[in-house]
């Protein structure tokens, strides 16, 4: 109890920063605290101890259970056990709490360490260095690797930025999304959440409730020439990292990754449990992907980005991967070939004119009648468009492409779609109207539109219970020369792209409001704080038979200190006895202005 009482009052000097970082660190800012007890004895309680000692290495764990290291000659990963109060600054040092102190001399009846082994058991040796015979082929498959994975990121970036993918309640994408991004990525559908954590660690996802979209970020990445992108990725990968295990990947390079590995990991952060053996495995399985290590061999690219940084890395990469060209093959049967990855501006604008078929290193789109519809709805011109493909096209354009765009342009704007002004919930909200009263009457009864209840209302004018963005977009997929269009009759362009920030730390709201209560905690109506507090100390105190320190003030304004251990409280009155003196003392509580913890007995 003595922890609590010492603990309650630091946490009452600690400032709201330090107090919010707190309570999400120790995963408390949900918890229902009523004051800074409840705080203290929350942060004391065996469980939370534990979940915090988890996360510290070996050897900051070896200083926490001995203690005595002096203040200014504490590690930075020491000082941040402190700020995570697992450790009391005494008159400037360091000393493990009573409470953790305890957690940490049971662990070997739980498997774990005793406090002698956690300095005395030396980390398990690093096995020999690969031969040049095993690692033969390493940074070739890694290469493979790097591209395929950075072409995979891309398209399911790319997807996202189309259409979301649902996250299940359980974890893990939804199988229909799951199928609909293995498409879009040329990966098995097994493999989606693997690909999706990839693009999360980057920045290029985020999941808004439960569906995951492309981040603002995601459209400045796929700017990047291949090699820079997949930098970025290795990077983030990187980052995610503990800055201990970024160490030891570094200090053990030029072992092999696997068993090894997870058993120095394992002796680092003994009581990491199920949680770091998680972490490893996805970590490990993510540096595969990125060809970072290849077969549990680091490659080139990935000893360059763990010992040196990002640009080392992608020097190296670069000499591996496929090099980008500028130049496509313009089919008659309306395809369009790119011999290898297309610069990424190349690529970008090809994306508005058509559609994906395949991407690797020789990809294929397809120009159809949506598509150039949507490259003019985009502001794109017949010319434009024609220019464009003359530009990236040697050989020219085909006359059956060059009859679809002059058509298409012809066409555009035949079909226009708007908003309705919405009037009631079973009111129409769109319209779709033409002059050609049989392309109407063709969508009326179009098969793949029947969804959107179309229903003529007048000649020339057909209404949807639906939304202007989702009728537009089912004209557009049904390859209907459609543009939108404003109140004012103009055209507008719809962007089908939804992204969503990705989460940044920010401060907790819940936290907040959890500082807030444990500042003004002890009040009551008709009480003053400081006194709510001082009784919340003496009632802490009784309760553990805690000795402390109590100043009273007398009739005559000064100030006089009892140590006592208090017994009772009632009746606005502090009843203890006075270690000092050997009396019971009766003090006003009224006049108590201080209480603190009594030094420990010499």
């Amino acid at each position: 109890m003595s922890d609590t009482l010492a603990l309650a009052s630091r946490l009452q000097t600690e400032s709201d920063d330090a107090l919010i970082s707190l309570l999400e660190s120790r995963n408390l800012s949900g918890r229902d605290l009523r004051d800074f007890f409840d705080l203290a004895d929350a942060l004391l309680r065996p469980e939370s101890v534990m979940d915090a000692l988890s996360h510290l290495d070996r050897p900051t764990l070896a200083l926490v259970a001995e203690g005595g290291v002096r203040v200014a000659d504490a590690s930075p990963p020491l000082l941040d056990a402190a700020a995570a109060m697992l450790l009391a600054d005494v008159d400037g040092v360091l000393q493990p709490y009573d409470s953790v102190r305890a957690v940490l001399e049971g662990w070997p009846a739980a498997g774990l360490p005793s406090i002698s082994d956690l300095a005395g058991v030396e980390a398990p040796t690093a096995p020999p260095a690969p031969s040049s015979v095993e690692r033969d082929g390493t940074d070739r498959i890694a290469a493979e690797s790097a591209f395929e994975t950075t072409v995979a990121v891309t398209e399911l970036t790319n997807a996202l930025a189309t259409l979301p993918a649902r996250e299940l309640a359980k974890g893990g994408l939804a199988v229909p999304d799951a199928k609909r991004l293995a498409a879009a990525t040329g990966q098995p559908p097994e493999t989606m959440n693997v690909i999706l954590r990839v693009a999360r660690i980057a920045g290029l996802a985020a999941r808004e409730n439960s569906s995951w979209f492309a981040t603002p970020y995601s459209r400045e990445w796929m700017l990047l020439p291949l090699a820079e992108r997949w930098g970025r990725l290795a990077s983030a990968w990187l980052s995610a990292l503990h800055e201990n295990v970024r160490d030891v990947l570094c200090r053990r390079i030029d072992s092999t990754w696997g068993e090894n590995l997870t058993e120095y990991l394992e002796w680092l952060y003994p009581a990491g449990g199920e949680g770091l053996s998680r972490q490893i495995a996805e970590f490990t399985v993510d540096a595969e992907r990125l060809g970072i290590v290849t077969a549990g061999f680091a490659s080139s690219a990935g000893t360059a980005l763990l010992c040196e940084n990002e640009a080392a890395a992608i020097h190296q990469v670069e000499l591996l991967l496929p090099p980008e060209v500028d130049t496509v093959y313009l089919q008659h049967d309306l395809t369009i070939v790119a011999p290898g990855p297309l610069k990424p501006e190349i690529d970008a604008t090809l994306r508005q004119l058509a559609q994906v078929e395949s991407h690797s290193i020789a990809s294929s789109y397809r120009i159809s009648q949506g598509s150039i519809a949507r490259a003019l709805s985009a502001g794109f011109t017949a010319d434009s468009i024609r220019s464009f493909l003359a530009s990236i096209a040697p050989g020219g354009i085909p006359q059956p492409l060059e009859y679809l765009i002059a058509e298409s342009s012809a066409r555009y704007g035949l079909l226009r779609a708007g908003a309705l002004e919405q009037l009631g919930a079973d009111q129409p909200r769109s319209f779709v109207r033409s002059d050609d009263i049989s392309l109407l009457h063709t969508i009326a009864v179009d098969a793949n539109l029947t969804s959107l209840d179309l229903l003529f209302e007048g000649a020339n004018r057909l209404t949807s219970r639906y939304d202007l963005d989702t009728v537009y977009w089912m004209l557009v997929d049904a390859r209907y020369p459609v543009i939108a269009e404003g109140a004012d009759g103009n055209p507008v362009a719809l962007n089908r792209l939804h992204v969503a920030e990705p989460r940044r730390h920010i401060t907790n709201e819940v936290a907040e409001q959890l500082v807030n209560r444990l500042r003004g905690s002890g009040v009551r109506p008709g009480a003053d704080t400081a006194e709510a507090w001082l009784v919340r100390q003496l009632d802490v105190a009784v309760k553990g038979k805690t000795p402390v320190i109590v100043t009273v003030r007398l009739p005559n304004g000064s100030e006089v200190s009892f140590p006592v251990v208090p017994t009772s409280i009632g009746s606005g009155r502090m009843r203890g006895t006075d270690q000092k003196a050997g009396v019971e003392r009766t003090l006003p509580l009224a006049s108590i202005t201080q209480v603190q913890l009594a030094p420990a007995a010499s």
